[in-house]
């Protein structure tokens, strides 16, 4: 009898043991939130404040993305010719770019363990391929292009501006605002969270969010697309103003 006795309870407490694995599992969840979501581009669009919210596992920090889709970018190169004038050399091939790239952080990338490393911007150097002309100089083409995209807006990467609460059970809350650029073009983006807690990843999500045109944008994409040929007559009509409006303003300043 005491056998029996003893088997069951060690069956049913194998058989908990599953369940305590998922309840832990279920503690390491991240949402998230973001608004305004649509993001709508109108005439007086000239970058947003987004906001990302949501909760991680207690007693973690979190590294926030926001990310475009890849693309492939054509830039020249300019190098001496005959060692005498500047010019442009050669085209660079750059695949595998992201057309915008947002880091929030809530502490140093070195805090937070190996793994985070890779969401970094530098981690680009090992994601993005680079074509270039054999005669190139050997510089570190990717360091120029962030630099390139870092003047334009359209990569950052910023610690401590993420708003962390208590923990609150097995979650804690997060808050963030990310600076989205002037320059940002309609299409599909992603927001990630990834949490880490003793240096180890323990949690990611993603949620997509599209960016769309609005109002007088849209209505001239719109005609663009559907009324090539108006759209051309009215290119041309205001062309036409513009530079009689620029003859006028000389004229009256050669007048005086």
């Amino acid at each position: 009898m005491r056998t029996y006795s003893f088997k069951l309870i060690l069956l049913l407490i194998l058989a908990a043991l599953p369940l305590t694995q998922l309840s832990a599992m279920a503690d390491e969840n991240i949402t998230i939130s973001v608004s305004p979501s649509p993001l709508l581009i109108g005439a007086q669009y000239n970058g947003a404040d987004l906001t990302v919210k949501g909760t991680i596992p207690a007693g973690s920090d979190v590294v926030i993305r926001f990310t475009g889709e890849p693309e492939e970018l054509h830039l020249r190169e300019k190098g001496k010719a005959f060692n005498l004038l500047w010019m442009n050399v050669g085209t660079v091939t750059f695949d595998n770019v992201p057309k915008v790239l947002l880091i929030e952080t809530s502490r140093p990338f070195e805090e937070l363990g190996p793994e985070a490393k890779t969401l970094q911007l530098d981690s680009l150097h090992n994601t993005v391929e680079v074509t270039k002309p054999a005669s190139s100089e050997d510089i570190d083409l990717v360091h120029e292009l962030l630099l390139l995209k870092k003047e334009e807006s359209l990569y950052s990467e910023k610690i401590g501006g993420i708003v962390l609460g208590p923990d609150s059970g097995p979650t804690r809350t997060f808050t963030a605002t990310l600076k989205l650029p002037s320059a940002l073009a309609p299409g599909e983006y992603q927001v990630e969270a990834t949490a880490f807690r003793d240096g180890k990843l323990v949690a990611d999500s993603r949620v997509d969010m599209e960016a769309r045109l609005d109002g007088f944008p849209l209505w001239l994409s719109n005609m663009a697309f559907n009324n090539s040929l108006l759209y051309g007559i009215l290119a041309v009509v205001i062309a036409i103003f513009s530079g009689l409006v620029i003859g006028l303003i000389f004229q009256s300043k050669g007048a005086h």
